[in-house]
C-alpha cells in the first residue's frame, strides 16, 4: 500500500517549471489528492499492571498463580472470596508457607485489676456486612488457654440503628471474657460494665473501663482495666 501511494504522488502534475510563471488552473481541472497517511506502526502502550502490594485487586477473579506473594500487603486480601477463586486450586505447595510466614495473627492484652492476660491472636470485623449482623458494627474474637482453662475474649460495638456507627448516641461497647467449656460453673467470667474510652484507629484498638466478675452474682464490682489490641491480617474491614 505504501508503494502504491508513493507512485501516485510521483505522477501528480507540478505547478511550476524552471524559469516559468505558474498560471491558474482551469476551473474544471482535476485536483490532485494528497496521499493517505500510512497506518501507524507504533506499539500500543502496555496495560498498567495491578499494584504489587495487592491494592485494587479483584481477589475473586485475579489469577492467583500470577501473584508475587512476597510483596502483597496481606491486609488488602478479601479472604472470604479468595477461597472461591477458581485459580486457588492451582496454587503450588510453596505458597502456603510464604503466606503463613508473613501473616500477622494479631495480639491482645487484657488487663483487669492486677491481672494481665495475653492473647496471641486477635481477629476483627468492621461494618454490618463483615460482622454479618444488623446489630454489631464491630466485633472481635480471640481464644486462649490460661491455667488449663480455655477462654474466649470478645470486644463488640453494638449499633442498633443499623448504620454501622462505632461511636455516637445509642452505640454500646462490651468486653466479654469467658470460660468456653463450662458455662454452668465458669472459672473465668468477666465482662465490662462501663467503657471510659474507646479508640479504634485502623487495626489498632484501645479500650479502658471497669469490669465485673460474673462468677460472683451477688456482688457488683467495678474493677479498673482495659484492652490493647491489634487486629490480624485476616480481619475484615
Amino acid at each position: 500500500m505504501a508503494l502504491m501511494l508513493a507512485a501516485c504522488a510521483s505522477d501528480a502534475p507540478s505547478d511550476a517549471s524552471s524559469g516559468a510563471t505558474s498560471s491558474p488552473s482551469a476551473p474544471d481541472a482535476p485536483m490532485s489528492e494528497a496521499p493517505a497517511a500510512a497506518p501507524s506502526t507504533a506499539a500500543e502502550p502496555p496495560a498498567p499492571e495491578p499494584p504489587s502490594d495487592g491494592t485494587n485487586i479483584d481477589w475473586a477473579t485475579v489469577d492467583l498463580t500470577t501473584i508475587d506473594w512476597t510483596t502483597i500487603d496481606l491486609r488488602t486480601i478479601d479472604w472470604r472470596v479468595i477461597e472461591d477463586n477458581p485459580t486457588a486450586e492451582n496454587l503450588g505447595e510453596e505458597v502456603g508457607p510464604i503466606i503463613q510466614s508473613r501473616l500477622n495473627r494479631g495480639s491482645a492484652t487484657l488487663t483487669i485489676g492486677d491481672e494481665v492476660f495475653e492473647f496471641a491472636g486477635f481477629d476483627c470485623a468492621s461494618g454490618h456486612e463483615n460482622t454479618e449482623s444488623t446489630t454489631f458494627s464491630f466485633t472481635t474474637n480471640s481464644i486462649e488457654s490460661f491455667d488449663g482453662v480455655r477462654t474466649q475474649m470478645q470486644f463488640t460495638i453494638a449499633d442498633p440503628s443499623g448504620t454501622g456507627q462505632t461511636e455516637g448516641q445509642g452505640v454500646r461497647y462490651q468486653i466479654d471474657f469467658d470460660d468456653v467449656d463450662d458455662f454452668e460453673n465458669p472459672s473465668i467470667a468477666w465482662y465490662m460494665n462501663g467503657a471510659d474510652s474507646v479508640s479504634l484507629d485502623g487495626y489498632e484498638l484501645s479500650v479502658s473501663g471497669t469490669f465485673d466478675d460474673g462468677t460472683t452474682q451477688d456482688v457488683v464490682e467495678a474493677i479498673e482495666g482495659g484492652l490493647e489490641a491489634e487486629c490480624s491480617d485476616m480481619s475484615r474491614f
